[in-house]
């Protein structure tokens, strides 16, 4: 395994493969650094609003670690994923993405998007 670069709130990673919660080449920003039985690990969301944990083979298998943090982020605290969904869904992660703010539906709840059925 190689060696991974520092991983704090708001690093960015691109998606080498994928997933069960990411595309190749998705850009991707960790919400939540914690530790696990005595390992580290990372919680990222993608561009897409999937959103998963990394233990440090996991982030070496699937991802690519930019060294770039996004500073709109890093102050970002964790809560539970409900709240993940409705901050990512009010558009605080668009920075890491470069979305503009007008191009995220305009939802209060996940799956409520456009074209969603009830």
């Amino acid at each position: 395994m190689k060696t991974i670069s520092p991983i704090q709130v708001g690093s960015l990673v691109i998606a080498k493969r994928a997933s069960g919660v990411c595309d190749p080449d998705e850009r991707g920003i960790c919400y939540e650094v914690y530790e696990l039985a005595g390992r580290p690990g990372w919680s990222f969301i993608f561009a897409s609003g999937r959103y998963d944990g990394f233990s440090p083979e996991d982030v070496d298998t699937f991802l690519e670690v930019t060294g770039k943090v996004c500073q709109a982020v890093v102050d970002y605290h964790f809560t539970n994923v409900w709240q993940l969904c409705q901050d990512f869904h009010r558009g605080r992660f668009d920075p890491a993405f470069h979305v503009e703010p007008a191009t995220r539906p305009d939802t209060d709840h996940p799956g409520d998007e456009p074209g969603a059925s009830p």
